[in-house]
């Protein structure tokens, strides 16, 4: 077969080249893309970890990790959570399980009546309920609580088009299926159908059943039954401005359904992800301080850590220092000024700041919680600011908290991921950080180093050297990028280039000279210390000479 169906994608083999529902090429790292083709060309058979190593790394020892991630990389991309499509087969390898083919339309047809009456039961029951719990008049104290919800997300009724047709979908219940896979997002707060379809009933607007609810987004869209097919138009509202987020359309059979659904949830919520962390930027931007030049500086002191360099960052903390003075009582340039003097403490950037002032770099983030307890992102730098080989568990429960401040920024993800990594789980952090680069469809530069990090401590060197490589080009302040690209380049055989590049990377930060990994005495800061000490041995040898 030149072609695949996958959960509702197309894998076209001679092409080389995945497609998603709407026929849209889907990118796929070149050796994640290798494993999806092998399997492919052998779906249905199982393909041993030997075989496709073999296959995608000819003549390259590479570690089970390796292929794992790629494993990991297509099961997002085709929306396989459950593990349907990409099976493992432990300790062997892996099974492709392509979807199946030639359903006829009659059955195609029983099977959308059956779903449908599914989808109406359910609906039923729960509209039972409603009459019975929430309704005005039956009981007044759900209904006083209904009037303080509050949530993320509210699914609207879908409308219906050409209603009058006969087996018409019900708006109703498929908002419902879509809002109870929503749900199982534990990271997402969702409004109950029920109360939708109650608010959608008294012909208010998305906009006032957004005011009602406290819902942040909205999810709206139509439906309409062409044939054997369900033809849906679906968008992502920002509630607070209006503004359509994503939108997308889908046209799936009875028997795609499940797969569209799952495709479904997975965009929107990317979407949230991806556009979370600029509405907090937005409502950080909102918090009036008392002075508009305090406001300035420290928007100003942000953008000059996003992609910090010593100057840089000697800049940042002088701006935040005077916001401070300027009003002593705005959480975001306490919590931004304890990040600067972090970051210089950790570079050897500023001689008037050392190891001895990280407490007081630490209590500036803290007064920032007393403040305003409630801003996620001071959690998050105070756990990037806890010096995790001291106290890694305190550095897990701030980034912790930040998380369940803002479940929808992939920052927060990123720094529970670091913290994590440093309080030795491993497997857990590599989960937090790709939800977080799952999320964010545009890396900054920080996620370089964590992910350099990560791919380290695993000994997947190849890909930590690919890491460390963009971390360096992207933050040459950071010392750390630095370290890991060198003993990478080590235990991937070429120790020679490192040691070529030593001099230079000296010459431009001469604290390499001194330079020991964190958290101190893992396994992971013993490689790189032990690779760094033979590159200072051997330099010192050269200039002997």
């Amino acid at each position: 077969m030149a072609c695949l169906r996958l959960n509702g994608y197309t894998l076209d083999l001679d092409q080389a080249q995945l497609f998603d529902l709407h026929g849209q090429a889907v990118e796929l790292r070149p050796q994640a893309l290798a494993v999806l083709l092998e399997l492919g060309r052998r779906h249905g058979e199982l393909v041993t970890k030997r075989d496709l190593s073999a296959q995608v790394w000819p003549g390259v020892s590479v570690t089970d990790d390796s292929l794992v991630q790629c494993v990991v990389e297509i099961r997002r991309a085709l929306g396989d959570t459950r593990q349907q499509v990409v099976r493992t087969m432990p300790r062997r390898g892996y099974l492709l399980i392509a979807d199946a083919a030639g359903t006829k339309p009659h059955d195609v047809q029983k099977v959308s009546v059956h779903r449908l009456a599914t989808i109406l039961v359910t609906a039923a029951v729960a509209i039972m309920l409603v009459w019975q719990f929430v309704l005005p008049g039956i009981a007044p104290g759900r209904r006083e609580a209904h009037d303080t919800m509050v949530a993320d997300v509210a699914v609207l009724p879908l409308r219906v088009l050409n209603a009058s047709r006969e087996r018409s979908p019900d708006g109703n219940g498929l908002a419902y299926m879509i809002a109870s896979e929503l749900a199982r997002n534990p990271d997402l707060h969702i409004v109950s159908p029920l109360a939708t379809a109650e608010l959608r009933g008294k012909n208010l607007s998305p906009s006032e059943i957004a005011a009602m609810t406290h819902a942040r987004y909205l999810v709206d869209g139509s439906a309409e039954r062409r044939g054997d097919r369900l033809q849906l138009h679906m968008q992502l509202i920002d509630s607070g401005n209006n503004r359509i987020v994503w939108s997308g359309r889908f046209e799936p059979t009875a028997q795609d359904l499940p797969e569209v659904t799952e495709a479904l949830i997975l965009r929107i919520s990317a979407s949230l992800g991806s556009t979370v962390r600029e509405s907090d930027r937005a409502m950080l931007r909102k918090r009036a301080p008392t002075s508009l030049d305090a406001h300035a500086r420290v928007l100003r002191a942000i953008a000059l850590t996003i992609a910090p360099s010593a100057e840089g960052l000697r800049e940042a903390r002088q701006e935040l220092e005077q916001a401070v003075r300027l009003d002593p009582n705005y959480a975001p340039a306490w919590a931004h000024l304890g990040q600067a003097k972090t970051l210089l403490i950790f570079g050897h950037h500023d001689p008037g700041l050392g190891r001895q002032d990280l407490p007081r770099a630490i209590a500036d983030i803290e007064h920032a919680t007393a403040l305003d307890p409630l801003l996620a992102s001071s959690w998050r730098l105070l756990s990037i600011a806890i010096d995790s080989s001291q106290a890694p568990e305190a550095a897990v429960r701030a980034a912790e908290r930040a998380t369940e401040l803002g479940p929808g920024d992939p920052d927060n993800w990123v720094a529970l991921a670091v913290a994590q990594h440093h309080a030795g789980r491993t497997q857990a952090a590599i989960e937090a950080f790709e939800k977080a680069i799952s999320w964010s469809p545009l890396h900054p530069p920080n996620y370089a180093v964590v992910a350099a990090r990560l791919r380290y401590s695993v000994q997947d060197y190849e890909n930590a050297l690919r890491f460390a490589r963009e971390c360096v080009d992207r933050t040459p302040a950071l010392g750390v990028c630095k370290a890991i690209w060198l003993s990478s380049l080590v235990r991937t055989g070429h120790a020679f280039e490192a040691e070529a590049a030593w001099p230079t990377l000296v010459g431009a930060a001469p604290s390499l000279q001194t330079y020991r990994m964190t958290p101190y005495n893992t396994p992971m800061a013993l490689s790189v210390d032990e690779d760094l000490d033979k590159l200072r041995k051997s330099g010192t040898r050269a200039m002997a000479q």
